[in-house]
């Protein structure tokens, strides 16, 4: 049966609004922001500034900010860094665990306590054997270290706010890379490389990826104490665990200032594969699969529409009626402006009835460009194109990352030197990123919209937008102020 063809007019909205200038947020380079923001490395999300310049122009200490695809935790974790209360929702587990984690917002001695509790507790001759390790995952750590993570991973509870989430959470930042910093042999943190070619590479040279000696309980010590340099969050924050579409049935209704996302991209991602091996440590199966299936992460257009319609009927009734905003960070695909198909396919017709009878409905502001003016296209890193070889299954699914980089002939070299499995093939592919920076590819167009009712204003101009990584208002510390 042919696919339904989506015939889109030509974008008739806003292209501005409140003086909205990307240059403002794109011209802060380097680490700025929070230290917990860079806890873990995460494939597709936006750098900090980007919801930096929205809290700071449209909300207020105290304000709600919303994220229904809150990916590493992002938006929430700017929110309480600026004195907002901050609500991450997502469905993958790595999400929810670095999100929960970072707004546990844990003071530095009772993080160190709980390391010194669990290191003398732990005691090696429980764990001579590792059935709850597969083969590919004792490969990669050293046997005294998959002793300790495998203690870590009974023990730590990140399925409630607090210390141990915020542990676990520091602990899926260590779990691989390339320095004395992460736990495994060598490899980028970034992602996690395929266990085919992590095998064969150790059996051509075992003493180049021997597993280092790590003591994960030191890791953690030093990683806790740079994760808190510079104090506890001044906001707060609460993580969801669940699908977007039922978020009307978990958050107050009107509370919500500012809801900032990039959801999902139109395209496969496949957010379990990339984090096989810290998500070996989060689940009780050990298993990737279970979280790609149920991730909403690829879609043809129709499919998409529809997804994103349901999404936005269900993010309409949080949203504060009078000065409520709505900002959906949407990349082009394909030469189609995504962010204005969804609005005139998916959301201008979406009409919910409220808990007091009436009947809400969304207004178009703008749809904004990313653009990155000229003078600094030679000087940023946008597009940086990164090569990888995957493998994939006989109907074409990616089954394996094996490895990747920006140098193309190396990763030519990665798929010719993986193992030859039945059924499978090897392919390079190559896509256009920002790598050097953590940042995904460039977000092209931030959709505005807002309840009907609303009248949402910038509070503060772009020059008076301040760029601090803690807002030195600490009037906000708990979750008890906003009940």
């Amino acid at each position: 049966m042919p696919r339904k063809v989506i015939e889109t007019p030509e974008c008739n909205a806003p292209d501005s609004w409140a003086e909205i200038d990307a240059s403002v947020w794109q011209s802060q380079n380097g680490r700025w922001a929070a230290p917990q923001h860079y806890m873990c490395s995460y494939m597709a999300m936006f750098p900090p500034e980007l919801p930096h310049y929205f809290i700071e122009r449209f909300t207020k200490v105290g304000d709600i900010v919303l994220d229904p695809f809150c990916g590493r935790g992002t938006a929430p974790v700017e929110a309480a860094a600026q004195g907002r209360h901050g609500i991450g929702n997502d469905l993958n587990p790595l999400a929810v665990a670095l999100t929960r984690g970072k707004l546990s917002n844990p003071p530095l001695n009772d993080v160190l306590s709980r390391i010194d509790e669990l290191e003398a507790e732990y005691d090696p001759s429980e764990w001579k054997h590792f059935s709850g390790a597969p083969r590919k995952i004792r490969m990669i750590f050293h046997i005294k270290t998959l002793r300790q993570l495998m203690f870590l991973k009974r023990e730590l509870d990140w399925s409630v706010p607090g210390t141990d989430a915020f542990l676990t959470a520091v602990l899926m930042g260590a779990m691989h890379g390339s320095s004395k910093g992460f736990l495994s042999l060598p490899m980028p943190n970034t992602f996690s490389m395929g266990w085919g070619y992590i095998a064969s590479k150790i059996a051509e040279d075992p003493v180049k990826w021997s597993c280092p000696d790590r003591d994960a309980f030191e890791v953690l010590r030093e990683r806790v104490r740079r994760q808190l340099a510079k104090g506890r969050l001044p906001g707060s924050g609460e993580t969801i665990y669940g699908d977007v579409r039922e978020l009307d049935r978990k958050v107050v209704h009107g509370a919500v200032q500012l809801l900032f996302t990039s959801p999902p991209y139109l395209k496969v991602i496949k957010y379990g594969l990339y984090n096989w091996i810290r998500l070996w440590f989060l689940t009780d199966s050990g298993s990737h699969k279970e979280v790609d299936e149920v991730l909403d992460d690829t879609h043809a257009l129709v499919e998409y529409l529809d997804f994103m319609r349901d999404t936005m009927t269900a993010t309409l009734p949080l949203m504060d009626r009078e000065r409520g905003i709505s900002c959906w960070a949407i990349g082009d695909v394909k030469g189609l402006n995504l962010a204005w198909a969804v609005w005139h396919h998916a959301v201008r017709g979406i009409e919910v009835k409220a808990d007091d009878g009436s009947t809400l409905r969304y207004k178009l502001i703008a749809i904004v460009e990313d653009n990155i003016p000229d003078e600094q296209k030679v000087t940023k890193i946008w597009k940086t194109m990164i090569h990888r070889a995957v493998r994939l299954d006989s109907e074409g699914e990616i089954i394996e990352v094996i490895g990747e980089s920006s140098e193309e002939e190396k990763v030519k070299r990665m798929a010719a030197e993986a193992e030859i499995i039945e059924d499978t093939i090897i392919e390079v592919r190559s896509e256009a990123t920002n790598d050097k920076s953590g940042k995904a590819t460039p977000l092209d167009r931030i959709l505005i919209i807002a309840p009907e009712s609303a009248n949402p204003v910038a509070l503060l101009t772009n020059e008076e937008v301040q760029w601090k990584s803690i807002s030195e208002n600490n009037s906000i510390t708990t979750l008890e102020h906003f009940s």
